[in-house]
């Protein structure tokens, strides 16, 4: 992605290869680029050539704009014919332009290009002066970047597409198009490029390759297979002419072995994948896949919040998807979607798309809407599929799909196996994993850990004592029942509570930003992007606390509007916001990869939380190199006399998984479990450095000790 990279204002060939350092990079992360040049040659495709093979593989295309540099009699030849398009003259000027440039390009270059212009993925075109320009060349040295995202990265600079150009003292100044300041120049400038490609502008006509020299060129390919990677094209097959579904985006090896994996399946399965590895695209890509072979698709898709709605339905709309949305926010969906079925049905339409939210789906007005379809060319999409096993949740899972797709990063549910048993039981078993660990530095940024070891007061400890006391009489009081009491339920909620509104974690945190804010001023630059997860019911005094220090914040909770929501993400992408207090509202699903520090004070020993919360933190974004994630951990206080031994000891085994799988996969490992390692040796409790959440979840669920960990 263009944002991934760390561009310079301006690119200087005194300091940089601007090959090298900016073109292939830019190439490498591109879906089109749009070039417009006054001189080309063989040289400088062999310089470029890696950065335009990747282009090609990310499903792209080159279009480049140039100047034939005609001699003067051949340009007045030109002149004088009715029509420059079918003029022989130029006609025999451009094909010697081919056939010269073919001549320098070394073998493996000039299979390449045959390939590339074979493939239409690479083509030129040539600007020629009209009358009352005569004498003048094309003479421009611009580009236009796009990738799958739509960013967009415009160049503009002195450089020629040539060898000696290289060597030259040249240079670029770079626009971004998610800068704001930097926006019109990107537009300006793919505006009048894009045109001239089209139609030409009042000074230059535009010509393409003769067909004759387009032949003659790509008969000049190797016999062999493409020295690159060609992504599969999805042409439209519509009749009326429309654009039909296609993948819009290029997808990565792992994607599309998680494809070939669901349909072996028999296109049912689950998908366990880091979050922030791109389920949401594999999983529309699985429906580009079904409309593709089987000419026709329904796809209904389901989300757990409204608030996934709007991202959702971009996606679906970036594949060619028009979706349905079905939601208490949304009115008049059931009568839509019957009609959008009876269009189907009868072969009016060949695909629709139905995108709801789990509790909506879950409704008999839902199921009744969706009845028409046929399991045969139905697929539903369960995304973060864990929250179907639920008992008020179950009904969402239509009978009538016949292609089913659960996605999820932790899909087993946490100390419930029946609802695990049946979810699985309708989407099939997991056929695809792709753990975090594969995934960071590549496809997710690297972090450090950063544990703050924080004790209960003598009066919260006091308290956890009676909690910890009263649940264990209630867990015998249980045992063998099939469902948890009330009573049960509400004392692991205090517990939780307690522990993650530990009043020291304030002061920790308080403490812990005054010195960054320190740190920060002495570099002359200022604290942003930061995420700050707190417990229901206090993030107001976190607000608080947080704002008193000068810091620009705001509350992400349930009860901001979903349109402010998003104002408050995007001021806080560009950094007039510089620290979300959040609760529960970005633990699934919102994308929020500015995100450079999180402080996570509440956390549940439900590893789907907290996993999803470290998701939200490793996503890749420009001038991202590393995220830091400050992991609040309440362990026995050294200056009281323990009250029970096994009670401080509950203490560590609930907070103890979460370290583990945080510190497993962090660039700083060893430092992290050194500051742990003291306080479990003292408790001959070593043996939790390296067991995670679900290393211990099938020992403990049957055992007294599951009540520490079922909050």
């Amino acid at each position: 992605m263009l944002r991934s990279l760390d561009l310079q204002p301006v690119y200087d060939s005194a300091d940089h290869d601007l090959v090298q350092d900016l073109i292939v990079p830019l190439l490498a992360n591109s879906q089109l680029y749009l070039r417009g040049v006054g001189y080309f040659s063989s040289g400088w495709l062999r310089l470029a050539v890696q950065g335009l093979s990747r282009l090609v593989e990310n499903g792209g295309k080159a279009k480049i704009v140039v100047s034939p540099i005609m001699e003067k009699s051949d340009w007045e030849a030109i002149q004088r014919g009715d029509d420059a398009r079918h003029n022989d003259v130029l006609r025999s000027v451009l094909e010697k332009s081919i056939e010269s440039l073919a001549t320098a390009l070394e073998t493996d270059t000039l299979n390449a290009l045959a390939w590339m212009i074979c493939d239409d993925v690479l083509d030129f075109r040539f600007a020629v002066a009209r009358e009352g320009f005569a004498g003048g060349d094309y003479h421009d040295k611009v580009a236009v970047f796009t990738d799958e995202l739509g960013d967009r990265v415009a160049i503009h600079g002195s450089f020629n597409d040539s060898v000696k150009a290289s060597l030259n003292g040249e240079a670029f100044s770079v626009f971004k198009s998610w800068e704001d300041g930097q926006k019109p120049f990107v537009e300006q400038h793919h505006r009048r490029l894009d045109e001239l490609w089209e139609r030409g502008n009042r000074q230059f006509k535009v010509f393409r390759i003769p067909e004759a020299a387009r032949e003659k060129l790509i008969k000049l390919r190797s016999k062999d297979s493409r020295p690159y990677h060609l992504p599969p094209r999805i042409e439209p097959t519509s009749m009326s002419g429309r654009d039909e579904p296609h993948c819009s985006v290029r997808l990565y090896d792992y994607q599309k072995e998680a494809i070939q994996s669901w349909t072996s399946s028999n296109c049912q399965g689950v998908f366990e994948m880091a979050t922030g590895t791109g389920k949401t695209f594999t999983s529309l890509a699985c429906a580009i896949n079904r409309y593709e072979t089987l000419g026709r698709l329904a796809v209904v898709i389901i989300v757990p919040y409204l608030h996934l709605i709007d991202q959702w339905k971009d996606n679906c709309e970036a594949f060619n998807f028009r979706p349905i949305l079905c939601s208490s926010a949304h009115s008049n969906w059931q009568l839509q979607v019957k009609q959008k079925i009876q269009d189907f049905n009868i072969k009016a339409v060949d695909n629709i798309c139905i995108l709801a939210v789990h509790k909506t789906a879950a409704t008999g007005g839902f199921a009744k809407a969706v009845s028409g379809l046929k399991p045969e060319s139905t697929m539903l999409i369960g995304d973060e599929v864990h929250g179907l096993g639920s008992k008020v949740l179950r009904q969402a899972m239509i009978s009538n799909a016949g292609m089913r797709l659960g996605l999820s990063a932790t899909p087993k549910r946490w100390f419930d196996d029946k609802g695990t048993e049946a979810m699985f039981s309708y989407f099939g078993p997991i056929c695809v994993e792709f753990p975090l660990e594969k995934a960071i530095g590549q496809y997710l940024t690297r972090y450090e850990y950063r544990p703050e070891l924080v004790s209960l007061s003598e009066d919260e400890m006091q308290q956890y004592e009676a909690l910890t006391s009263r649940i264990a009489k209630l867990v015998k009081m249980n045992a063998g029942t099939e469902d948890m009491d009330d009573r049960l339920k509400i004392l692991l909620m205090e517990r939780a509570t307690l522990v993650s509104s530990a009043v020291e974690k304030q002061q920790r945190l308080v403490a812990i930003l005054k010195q960054l804010m320190q740190e920060a001023d002495k570099e002359g630059r200022e604290l942003r992007h930061i995420l700050v997860y707190c417990a229901p019911g206090s993030h107001r005094d976190i607000l608080t606390a947080v704002a008193h220090l000068g810091l620009r914040c705001r509350e992400f909770v349930h009860t901001v509007p979903m349109d402010e929501r998003q104002k408050i993400l995007t001021q806080f992408t560009k950094g007039d916001v510089q620290v979300i207090v959040a609760v529960k509202c970005l633990d699934e699903g919102v994308d929020i990869p500015a995100t450079r520090m999180a402080f996570l004070l509440a956390s549940t020993s439900n590893p789907r939380e907290f996993v999803q919360r470290r998701g939200r933190v490793l996503r890749l974004a420009d001038g991202k190199e590393k995220a830091t994630i400050y992991d609040f951990i309440v362990v026995p206080r050294e200056d009281l006399v323990p009250l029970k031994r096994d009670v401080d000891a509950s203490l560590l085994k609930r907070e103890m998984p979460r370290f583990a799988e945080f510190a497993c996969s962090a660039s700083n490992e060893f430092e992290a479990r050194t500051k742990i390692r003291p306080i479990l040796d003292q408790y001959e409790m070593l043996g939790l450095l390296d067991q995670r959440p679900w290393d211990i979840y099938h020992k403990l669920a049957k055992a007294d000790d599951s009540m520490i960990f079922s909050e």
